[in-house]
């Protein structure tokens, strides 16, 4: 009985034991979550202000195209007035 006893002591002082060790986890689990969540909420941050930049980015690459068909539309006409004045002088 009393070796029963001395079994069901050292099962219950190891119980004890590893439920302090998961607790000590846990806590560090916790820690790193909320790093973890913190860092998430920096990127999802960064992200929003990416695509903020690339909208600005691709309304300007549209401006620049339409500059630039109408700077070919002007070369275009310069270019053939001056063929005409040659043809008159």
């Amino acid at each position: 009985m009393e070796s029963n006893l001395i079994i069901l002591e050292t099962k219950v002082l190891e119980a004890i034991k590893l439920i302090k060790e998961l607790r000590e986890e846990n806590a560090g689990l916790k820690t790193q979550l909320e790093d973890l969540e913190m860092r998430n909420l920096e990127f999802e941050e960064m992200n929003s202000k990416l695509n903020h930049q690339l909208g600005d980015v691709q309304q300007q690459a549209a401006d620049v195209e339409v500059y630039e068909e109408k700077r070919k539309e002007i070369e275009s006409r310069v270019g053939g007035l001056l063929n005409q004045l040659e043809a008159l002088g």
